[in-house]
């Protein structure tokens, strides 16, 4: 990446990684037309391999952007703006803005190399932007690649707080905190997660960021068995996420696992079918997932099927949380008795574990396994009681949330709080 950094000397930000071979993200860009992906290949390739791309002649290459146009509708003006910055009369961030509208398309379509080639491509161009490196490490994690995701991220920190740009900086924590928590380094994912609350709180302002340091601390303490502070990080992230946040239903379905946690599976099969289709596809593959666990649980054996399907359907193109669903598949086809399946998905899930070196997941799997060679259900811990009325209380006011959701913040006077609902 260039050490173009306007102002800020290169020593004081961390490197990001090295770019990955682009001829790679051709065959995911196919079928959308041969002159799109060509276009989109050659803007990385411009992009990474000629650090001043603007001031250089226009080439022959460029001709052919004209042929991509109408491929994809949504993103001609995204190929216009790279277009006019390669031709050199274009301004860089509209051109590193534009990268970023195709990564999140090939992103929505579960193409793993267009979205983080080209959101890397948008962090090379502008690298003096912490924002632009955020949103490089948030792809990156999204398809499960743990070390370029550390790395974006930190780099995001750096710039952010020399910036003084502090939202950019509290989710670069946040999201360092996640990485950190899927190769199972707890402790340094709660240090990222605690900094991140603190500064939400101080010097963001937004209140929402807090809300989402609650929510991943939730999923913290959850793992490590602190069932008593994520009920309270759950109930603090309710509270103070906007009405409509986008990430309310994720909310919802981390509520719906405390509920397994508790073995109150009626609860949360419940719970899941109105959360299901409120979940973006990404996080659809843990949501099924977690409904087959609780519908094996209460024996309910065509929902668990149906649950299954889904997730197999979607795993392929989402696999961030591959490791966990599979988990979660094995431990409801035990409930079940169906040992063949229970073994099937209790291998894979060690298999996708042992790979991304998610070591708290493969115990689990493991636990499984040896109950579906065994034929008997793997036993749990005894739940916590004190919890379980909270819990249920918790549950209804999330269902209550969901009711009114729109799935966009709006009304920003009013968007704190819990609305009120007279008759839900």
């Amino acid at each position: 990446m260039t050490n173009r950094l306007r102002g800020i000397h290169p020593r004081l930000v961390p490197r990001a990684p090295d770019p990955r071979p682009s001829l790679a993200l051709l065959p995911a860009l196919r079928d959308a037309g041969d002159d799109f992906a060509w276009a989109v290949w050659y803007a990385v390739w411009r992009v990474r391999g000629e650090d001043d791309a603007g001031t250089s002649g226009p080439g022959e290459g460029l001709e052919r952007f004209r042929g991509a146009l109408g491929c994809v509708p949504q993103l001609d003006d995204a190929l216009s703006a790279i277009s006019e910055y390669l031709h050199g009369i274009g301004a860089r961030r509209a051109a590193a803005d534009a990268l970023l509208r195709i990564s999140d398309w090939a992103l929505e379509r579960g193409a793993p190399e267009p979205a983080i080639q080209c959101a890397e491509a948008a962090a090379a161009l502008v690298p003096e932007s912490g924002r632009l490196a955020l949103a490089a490490g948030r792809v990156n994690r999204y398809f499960s690649e743990a070390q370029r995701a550390a790395l974006f991220y930190e780099r995001a920190i750096t710039l952010a707080r020399l910036r003084r740009k502090w939202r950019t900086y509290v989710r670069a924590h946040v999201g360092l905190g996640q990485v950190k928590k899927s190769l199972g380094d707890l402790a340094s994912a709660r240090a990222h997660y605690f900094t991140a609350a603190r500064a939400a709180r101080s010097l963001s302002g937004e209140k929402w960021l807090a809300a989402q340091t609650r929510h991943d601390l939730m999923g913290l303490a959850a793992e490590e068995g602190d069932l008593e502070s994520a009920l309270r990080y759950a109930g603090q992230a309710l509270e103070w996420y906007p009405r409509h946040h986008a990430s309310l239903p994720a909310l919802a379905h981390d509520i719906c696992f405390l509920l397994v946690r508790l073995e109150e599976h009626a609860r949360a099969v419940e719970l899941l079918k109105i959360v299901l289709p409120k979940l973006i596809p990404r996080d659809q593959v843990i949501g099924w997932s977690t409904l087959a666990r609780a519908a094996g649980a209460i024996g309910d054996d065509a929902s668990y099927q149906q649950a299954t399907e889904n997730v197999l359907r979607l795993v392929g193109l989402f696999d961030l949380h591959a490791a966990e669903a599979f988990e979660n598949l094995g431990s409801g086809a035990c409930s079940l008795a169906s040992w063949d399946q229970a073994w099937q998905y209790a291998t894979r899930s060690v298999e996708v574990a042992t790979s991304r070196g998610n070591e708290r997941t493969r115990r689990n799997a493991l636990r499984a396994l040896d109950a579906a060679r065994a034929q008997r259900v793997p036993s749990h811990e005894p739940p916590s009681h004190g919890l379980a009325e909270p819990l249920l209380q918790l549950a209804r006011d999330m269902a209550a949330a969901l009711a009114v959701w729109r799935g966009s913040t709006w009304k920003r006077k009013q968007q704190y709080g819990r609305e009120r609902l007279e008759g839900v």
